[in-house]
């Protein structure tokens, strides 16, 4: 077992060929989009250790088998995620990996995400007596008719006459209206550290990406201000994150309401906006995930046509 705080190039390729093969084999990713970007750039400020369960022999012989990533939250748990590579499972590795994430844990404890709720991560939480804290649900919405199925009709994204006199949506405006952005942001997901503490590298990560596209990323502005209210990010998925074989599919990426706008139904209108733009580029699906204990959201994703389709899972580690 290896931790450090730094990926050697070769060390970044192989922690991804691993997350690629997870991902084939298990029909979902085991590591989160925040964990792939810092494999792939780096903390960039962020205090994260990187744990590599190598096997095979030492130096040149030895092959990386297993993958551990912490990352320590303000005033919150740490943050981690693990993954061993399939050929390689039954051997005890992801028990090891969790223990050495465990002993890396910070004195607020730590907190680890399993996607997808496999049976390997159940069985792996239970064996080690970590308890169930967080679940995060994975919803679907059909955009397009088949022969067996029929798409639902969706609402138009109107604005209400109020809140169309004090705010007017538009598309993201890259190199404006990131600093905004990132303080709206923070706002809206105050209780949620995950999002919230989005900073500005983080932001450009993500406009990097091959999928950024500010046509999709939708912000409600105050006309009078110029303020962002609200704003709905949405996203395509070209390989079809598990809804497709290989067909794009979209996501309700984030949707984000200003504290004092909400219950005005500016969230729905953002999320309807969003919902159609994906529609309208013919996609079959779109997905998004969403806390379960957040009824209110979910009862607006399901007022939309959205079903469960699958949940993510966060363990806490026992007591010390």
């Amino acid at each position: 077992m290896r931790v450090t705080a730094e990926l050697s190039p070769t060390e970044a390729t192989a922690v991804a060929g691993i997350a690629d093969a997870a991902r084939q084999h298990d029909g979902v990713a085991a590591l989160s989009e925040q964990t792939l970007l810092r494999v792939r750039h780096g903390a960039q400020g962020s205090e994260v250790h990187f744990h590599l369960l190598f096997t095979g022999g030492e130096g040149d012989d030895a092959e990386l088998s297993g993958f551990g990533f912490v990352e320590r939250m303000p005033e919150e748990p740490d943050f981690a995620e693990l993954v061993v590579t399939p050929e390689q499972r039954g051997a005890g590795h992801g028990t090891r990996l969790l223990a050495s994430l465990a002993g890396d844990a910070s004195e607020r404890g730590l907190r680890v995400w399993a996607h997808g709720r496999t049976p390997q991560a159940v069985a792996l939480a239970r064996s080690a007596g970590w308890e169930q804290v967080r679940g995060l649900w994975k919803m679907r919405l059909r955009l397009r008719s088949t022969e067996e199925a029929s798409a639902p009709t969706l609402p138009e994204p109107h604005l209400s006459n109020e809140l169309a006199s004090r705010l007017h949506i538009r598309t993201f405006e890259v190199g404006a209206d990131e600093e905004e952005w990132l303080a709206v942001n923070a706002r809206a997901f105050a209780d949620h550290p995950e999002q919230g503490s989005l900073t500005l590298a983080d932001l450009r990560q993500r406009e990097e990406e091959d999928w950024f596209d500010p046509a999709g990323f939708f912000v409600a502005v105050e006309r009078e201000s110029g303020r962002i209210a609200g704003f709905h990010w949405t996203k395509v998925h070209a390989d079809g994150a598990g809804l497709t074989e290989g067909e794009p599919v979209g996501e309700v990426y984030v949707v984000g309401v200003a504290p004092e706008w909400r219950g005005t139904g500016l969230g729905r209108t953002l999320t309807v906006t969003g919902v159609r733009y994906l529609a309208e580029r013919g996609l079959p699906w779109v997905l998004l995930y969403v806390d379960e204990e957040n009824r209110a959201a979910v009862r607006l994703y399901e007022s939309l046509g959205f079903t469960l389709w699958d949940a993510d899972v966060m363990y806490a580690m026992p007591d010390k």
